[in-house]
């Protein structure tokens, strides 16, 4: 007979620990709790059904461990050690000494734990979807006293992605763009890396109340920490953008010199014609608007299309800017704007759309379908997969349907539609309000009734292939 282990020795219940002991092992309150996983990536762990409750959070001991040895856990008890002299010095009514306290706070150092989560730079850059996010949106906001959003945080955001949209652009790294209701969505190739984010729209958002903004930032303050150390590796120097197409230019004629020519004898070698391959690559995305200039009325967004056209080759020009420019200069071949204005033969008049529309196809489509206050076509997502000609082909069919004189008969069809989705939807939500418990039972019947029909299959299957053989 070997020896009985007790209940909570062995086993997965060693494996997990609830967040209340968590709390306990660290010697940490929950807010100082929630800020350090975040800074170090660790997440709640879902354990196995035994150890299951409710309205409880599980973590592994690993991770627990993990944190344990973590050096920001010492400027965290320095904090608390410091808000008790203040707290001293207020309550003896020394206000200078308090202030003085306050200036000298102990600020976290997280170099390390960006060097710690991200050990190469590819890794850092294959990250970099959500900083990017965050960064921006916090670039779009506008200064609150109550949420603690000073102007200082929201300059350093504008610069941070500033600087990483200069180098997207004068090194033709960008691919796709998408205007859609939330944003303006950017996909770029950066050194192998593919990065996608989403750009907030140039409008003064209303911050609302219901958000945990703390919690975002402590987000920004480990992203701005990477994004810091992405821009310096990226661009070489920190870079004071006062004028963009200018820094963009600068930084252009500083890649060509670097540019190195390659010996014909070593032109057969495969990596370096794999490099010839990229560099010609990068040449399509560079000369797409090679030659163009784009007048900028001022209804359009003039940020995005002046980072997205630069990237692509053309010229950028708007009344008002730091070159003096006017809207009678000779070298203006297109001008973009929404609303019809006096037109000049040389010149051709568009929409922003055609810009976005002619980068995702590759092309420079046809003026005629984007002339100012026309309607315009579909703008198609460039990350979904989608033929152009069978939407367009739809689009058609339904405009066909639409002139028919038969408005009862496609009513019905609309109402047979709505009320498809209706179900779908409410089947979803009806799928996502069930318990752990009853969803697992829902999922049994499904699998059930999937094998029943393939069961069925098969037979209809074998029934047919019996009559062949007998015919």
């Amino acid at each position: 007979m070997g020896k009985k282990i007790k209940k909570g020795k062995e086993g997965p219940v060693k494996e997990y620990t609830s967040r209340t002991k968590a709390l306990k092992k660290l010697q940490v309150n929950l807010k100082d709790f929630r800020r350090l996983c975040i800074l170090k990536g660790i997440y709640p762990r879902e354990p196995p059904q035994k150890l299951r409750k409710q309205h409880k959070t599980y973590y592994h001991n690993k991770d627990i461990a993990f944190l344990k040895n973590e050096s920001i856990l010492d400027t965290f008890r320095q904090r608390q050690a410091h808000l008790k002299k203040i707290r001293k010095a207020l309550t003896r009514g020394d206000k200078l000494k308090a202030g003085r306290l306050r200036r000298n706070q102990p600020k976290d150092k997280l170099d390390h734990l960006v060097k710690e989560r991200y050990p190469t730079f590819i890794d850092a850059l294959n990250d970099l979807d959500d900083p990017l996010c965050l960064i921006s949106l916090f670039a779009s906001f506008p200064t609150h006293k109550e949420l603690h959003i000073p102007n200082t945080l929201i300059r350093s955001c504008q610069k941070m992605i500033n600087q990483f949209l200069l180098y997207v652009s004068a090194h033709n790294c960008l691919r796709k763009v998408f205007l859609s209701i939330k944003g303006i969505y950017y996909q770029a190739i950066v050194q192998g890396a593919t990065i996608t984010w989403i750009m907030p729209y140039p409008i003064q958002a209303s911050l609302p109340l219901d958000v945990d903004y703390k919690i975002m930032m402590t987000f920004l303050e480990f992203y701005q920490v990477l994004m810091k150390f992405v821009n310096f590796k990226l661009l070489g120097q920190e870079i004071e953008i006062t004028d963009f197409s200018e820094e963009v230019k600068k930084l252009k004629s500083i890649s060509q010199n670097n540019q190195m020519e390659i010996d014909e004898a070593f032109k057969e070698d495969p990596t370096i014609q794999q490099m010839d391959q990229q560099q010609q690559e990068i040449k399509k995305y560079s000369e797409l608007f090679k030659g163009l200039t784009f007048f900028l009325y001022p209804e359009v967004p003039k940020s995005s299309l002046e980072f997205v056209i630069l990237s692509f080759g053309g010229e950028v020009m708007w009344e008002n800017d730091n070159k003096n420019s006017s809207s009678t200069d000779p070298k203006i071949t297109h001008v973009i704007t929404e609303r019809n204005v006096q037109k000049n033969k040389k010149r051709e008049y568009i929409q922003p759309q055609w810009v976005y529309d002619s980068i995702n196809q590759l092309k420079l489509l046809s003026v005629s379908d984007y002339a100012p206050e026309s309607t315009l076509p579909p703008h198609l997502s460039p990350f979904e997969q989608l033929n152009l000609e069978e939407v367009q082909s739809e689009s058609e069919e339904e405009d066909g349907q639409q002139k028919q004189h038969k408005p009862y008969q496609n009513n019905k069809k609309q109402k047979e539609k709505q009320a498809k989705q209706q179900e779908k939807e409410t089947k979803k939500l009806a799928e996502t309000m069930l318990s752990r418990k009853n969803k697992r039972l829902y999922d049994m019947i499904k699998r059930k009734e999937d094998e029943e029909k393939q069961k069925k299959n098969k037979l209809q299957e074998k029934k047919k292939m019996i009559q062949s053989k007998q015919q």
